[in-house]
């Protein structure tokens, strides 16, 4: 029973999270719907399936990148990774380590979106499908939803890595 209303509470939560995106996207990005309607291929879903492919190893990488820069902050943990996020941590070290790790989720998914537009351009027909349902849409272009992407994900991806910072300067205790 408690895995059904935790299972109720959580669809709950994202239906109400998924219309509160679309409200912002309404707000802030006018036309997105007509935009998203005209991405019919099979070539689109290749290139979604290929960016969340892509994130989780670039956030692996950024982890790693933030553990060394950590390291060098605190060379006493150097070798003790597996450490990290393990059983019995503190409160006080969980949230720094937290700050550490999720904010780098935004680069990460900004990094893995541009190169899976890149992949997908350098496949011909891909390009071809995609220029056709562009239609004159700048935003849709090649050009315009990577240079959408990097403005935003610039943006964003300042203040994630200031706040992973904090993370990775903060972190005294592993436990």
């Amino acid at each position: 029973m408690r895995t059904f209303l935790s299972t109720l509470v959580i669809l709950a939560w994202g239906t109400i999270a998924f219309a509160l995106f679309q409200r912002a996207m309404d707000k802030w990005r006018p036309g997105w719907r007509e935009r998203a309607a005209k991405r019919k291929s099979p070539w689109d879903f290749a290139e979604f399936v290929l960016g969340f492919a892509l994130f989780p190893v670039f956030w692996y990488y950024l982890f790693q990148a933030a553990w060394l820069v950590h390291v060098h902050f605190f060379p006493e943990h150097a070798g003790h990774k597996s450490e990290f996020w393990s059983e019995g941590i503190s409160g006080y070290a969980f949230a720094r380590s937290f700050l550490m790790v999720i904010p780098l989720f935004w680069p990460a998914l900004v990094g893995a979106l541009l190169l899976s537009n890149v992949i997908m351009w350098f496949i011909r027909p891909a390009r071809r499908v995609m220029e056709t349902e562009a239609a004159g849409d700048p935003e849709m272009t090649f050009r315009g939803a990577n240079m959408k992407l990097v403005k935003w994900g610039a943006i964003g991806s300042t203040i994630c890595i200031v706040l992973s910072y904090i993370g990775i300067t903060t972190l005294h205790s592993l436990r």
